[in-house]
């Protein structure tokens, strides 16, 4: 058995070897400088770890005091065995040694900086710091990502004042009599509201392009420009089929009104345009006087009914509400892309509006504005499809089924009757009441043409029709 105090330098022996084997591993740990480790960067690196306390010399020879007068702190609880070690966080700092300077590796650095022009003079500076200084080169300069387009847009605030003033207010008046039960009638009055924009400018008139449903029928048109000043106008050109009309203003009666220019409004490209794109609309809402609302293009191709026409058209998001028909609906360059002209009137659906493409819109409204009101092919039926399907289960010809004769129309003049099926007009087959209005189409107003029909379902009948003009 060892006597306490011998047991005591034993324990120190052993400390003092365990020490010595943990110096030789972190010595042993710690990497080389070499040339590839001078190219990362040199901050002063603080690292933290928990390290065994070591004793200086005068600390041991102060611990041997302590525990020859009897103080077991450093003892195990017992009184026997080796002293408990102390255990504390202990920071150290490592400074990476000055850098030899890679002499090749930098002239190789500067000749990437030439080849790479005036774009690189701040990594090329930034190069010359790094091995030249003593100190680490840390930037404050902060870095911002810029978002890259192909196209320049503008804020919605100034898209809607650079078309607004392009922009007019329409309202109509309607009069005519109703009649009640065919024997008596009643005069009445009826008030409009629309959109339109103005799409030309010369010295006598001001042309604006709007919906053919927006001033049809009217007995007086009134136009609104901005500032309140309302003119009379009259209609110079429809085209029912497309939903377009052209009406125009003397600049005489625009002077008198106060307005002394008019702004003309730009056209742009809507076959450019994709789902997604953001676009305004701008009209005369609910007939409360012109205001702007945003969506985007929700379809590039769509078809609607509106008044017995087919359109093709572009659907929005942007809210249509009843006022805005002929307005604009404008592209995030301040164009107009097309000219709002309905909404899905549903409560089971929201955000669908229409607008008639631009590029369907300038060839039609330049045209009604040089040749006026075009002569329109009208024979005055209205009809479904009987196609081969439905002749099969009904035991009918293929043709087109007549559900309405309009009173002193070409085709009552002719002799057709509701429940006729028409098979053939001007020589060609009818398939169907879509084939018939595209042959109605091609014939001229004025021409003969010859007509047969099937009634009953059994008897065939031909007769002669003679072409109207509808926007007569």
């Amino acid at each position: 058995m060892f006597d306490p105090e011998d047991m005591i330098l034993n324990n120190k022996k052993n400390n003092e070897t365990e020490d010595t084997k943990m110096n030789e591993q972190k010595m042993s740990k710690e990497p080389e400088i070499t040339e590839e480790s001078e190219t990362t960067t040199q901050k002063e690196i603080i690292e933290g770890s928990v390290v065994e306390d070591e004793l200086t010399e005068e600390q041991q020879v102060e611990e041997e005091d302590m525990e020859t007068d009897g103080c077991s702190c450093g003892k195990a609880p017992n009184g026997e065995g080796p002293s408990l070690r102390e255990y504390r966080y202990e920071e150290q700092v490592k400074k990476t040694p000055r850098k030899r300077r890679n002499w090749a590796k930098f002239i190789a650095a500067c000749l990437i900086v030439s080849v790479a022009g005036g774009a690189s003079m701040g990594a090329g500076y930034g190069a010359v710091k790094y091995y030249f200084a003593d100190e680490p080169v840390v930037s404050n300069t902060p870095i911002i990502a810029q978002k890259v387009s192909s196209t320049t847009g503008l804020s919605a605030v100034d898209i809607i004042k650079g078309v607004k003033p392009s922009v007019v207010s329409i309202s109509t008046k309607v009069s005519g009599a109703a009649e009640y039960f065919g024997s008596f009638s009643v005069p009445y009055e009826a008030n409009g509201m629309g959109s339109g924009v103005i799409f030309y400018s010369d010295d006598d008139k001001v042309a604006i392009a709007t919906n053919n449903h927006v001033v049809n029928g009217a007995n007086s048109i009134f136009v609104t420009f901005e500032g309140d000043a309302s003119v009379p106008a009259k209609v110079v050109g429809t085209k029912s089929e497309s939903d377009l009309a052209v009406i125009t203003v003397s600049w005489e009666a625009l002077k008198s009104a106060g307005v002394k220019n008019v702004s003309v409004a730009s056209f742009g490209d809507s076959d450019h345009l994709e789902v997604g794109d953001s676009v305004i609309a701008i009209g005369n809402a609910m007939g409360m006087g012109l205001s702007a609302t945003d969506g985007m293009v929700s379809m590039t191709e769509q078809t609607i009914n509106v008044e017995g026409n087919q359109l093709n058209v572009l659907q929005t998001s942007a809210a249509i509400n009843g006022g805005n028909s002929g307005g604009p609906l404008v592209n995030s360059a301040g164009e107009v892309v097309g000219i709002n002209t309905a909404k899905y009137n549903s409560s089971m659906a929201e955000g669908m509006g229409y607008a008639i493409p631009s590029n369907v819109i300038k060839p039609i409204v330049e045209d009604l504005l040089e040749n006026g009101t075009q002569p329109r092919p009208y024979i005055g039926i209205k009809g479904t499809s009987i196609t081969s399907e439905n002749a099969d289960l009904y035991k009918l010809p293929v043709g087109a089924l007549i559900m309405e004769v309009a009173e002193g129309g070409p085709a009552e003049k002719a002799g057709i009757m509701v429940g006729d099926i028409i098979t053939s007009f001007n020589g060609n087959t009818v398939m169907d009441m879509d084939s018939l209005v595209k042959i109605v189409g091609e014939t001229k107003v004025g021409d003969t043409v010859d007509v047969h029909v099937v009634r009953d379902g059994k008897t065939g009948h031909d007769l002669k029709m003679t072409i109207a003009d509808k926007n007569s």
